[in-house]
C-alpha cells in the first residue's frame, strides 16, 4: 500500500514479527530516540570495485518502531518530523546488537532484515549482507565484529545527529 506521500506502507493488518517483542528489548541508553542516525557520503568496497551508499537517516521511536528515509544533499527537519514519509519497521535491541525489520514492496510486499550494532561512540554500524542468506540469525556483538572484519564490504556507519526542532509524534504503523 502506498500512502499519500508516495511511500510504501504495510497493509492495515500486516503483522511484523518484531512488533510483539520490540517493547521488551528496548534500552534507551543504547538507542537515542531524541536524535537521528545519518549515513552520508559513504562508500563501500568489494575487492577493487567501489559503490556509493545513498544518503539516508534512521529515526528510532521509544516503542520499538523506526523509519528510514533518503535525502539528496541534506535532510530537512520537516522530513524527520513527518511520520508519513520514509520506509517503516520495527527494531529489536539486545545489548549493543540491533536487528531492523522493515516493510518493502519486494515480492508484492514483504519484510526485510538488517543487522548491526551500536558502537562505543553511539553510532549505528549496519552490515551489508542479508542475514537470511548467509548469516546465522542467533548472534552476538562478537559475531558481528567478526563478520565486519571478515567481510568484503565496509559496514554502513550512521552517525548520531541531534537536529534542532526535532519533535516526537507517536508513529502509526
Amino acid at each position: 500500500m502506498v500512502n499519500q506521500q508516495g511511500y510504501i506502507r504495510p497493509p492495515q493488518h500486516y503483522k511484523f514479527s518484531y512488533s510483539r517483542k520490540a517493547s521488551r528489548l528496548l534500552n534507551i541508553q543504547i538507542i537515542d530516540t531524541t536524535c537521528i542516525y545519518v549515513l552520508q557520503n559513504s562508500n563501500y568496497y568489494r575487492h577493487t570495485d567501489e559503490y556509493k551508499n545513498d544518503n539516508n537517516y534512521i529515526r528510532f521511536y521509544a516503542d520499538g518502531r523506526f523509519k528510514q528515509q533518503g535525502f539528496k544533499t541534506a535532510f530537512t527537519i520537516e522530513q524527520v518530523n513527518n511520520n508519513n514519509s520514509g520506509i517503516v519497521g520495527f527494531y529489536l535491541l539486545n545489548g549493543n546488537v540491533l536487528k531492523l525489520q522493515f516493510y518493502t514492496d519486494l515480492n508484492g510486499g514483504s519484510d526485510q532484515l538488517e543487522f548491526g550494532m551500536v558502537d562505543e561512540g553511539g553510532n549505528l554500524v549496519l552490515l551489508h549482507e542479508n542475514p537470511r542468506t548467509n548469516f546465522c540469525l542467533g548472534y552476538s556483538e562478537k559475531g558481528i565484529r567478526k563478520k565486519i572484519s571478515n567481510s568484503y564490504f565496509n559496514p554502513k556507519v550512521y552517525r548520531k545527529v541531534k537536529p534542532e526542532g526535532l519533535t516526537y509524534t507517536s508513529p502509526d504503523w
